[in-house]
């Protein structure tokens, strides 16, 4: 994980998403890297394609659910040039950046969004 709070970085960071420019705006960034060597190390080609990031994946979402529970507002963001992310934050080879979470006080609480009935998403016994 690399909390960023650096303006500067955090500019940098808008230009590697898409210029996403509310990454900029929150007070703290969390970046969330996966550790490819370390998963590789204990489970081969499978730790390093998929562990890794179902890991990764998994302590994202309870980063969100923590802050919520605070109060405080976050988005997952997924949709950033990894290359310009790893130089930005000088991350070395064999970790990989895999989210970028801004962390602040939201300004307004966004409308439930809707949701696909569960019908459509889950099945029984097979697909």
């Amino acid at each position: 994980f690399i909390i960023v709070r650096n303006p500067e970085i955090k500019r940098n960071l808008v230009k590697a998403a898409l210029n996403q420019s509310f990454i900029e705006e929150a007070p703290v960034v969390i970046v969330v890297c996966a550790d490819e060597i370390r998963s590789s190390q204990g489970y081969g080609v499978r730790g390093k394609t998929l562990y890794c990031i179902q890991d990764t994946a998994a302590a994202t979402q309870n980063i969100h659910l923590a802050a919520y529970s605070l109060g405080l507002g976050t988005c997952w963001v997924g949709a950033f040039n990894e290359e310009e992310a790893r130089k930005i934050l000088e991350i070395p080879q064999g970790v990989r950046p895999v989210a970028i979470i801004p962390v602040g006080y939201p300004a307004e609480k966004p409308p439930a969004r809707n949701r696909r009935p569960l019908n459509q998403i889950i099945h029984y016994e097979k697909f």
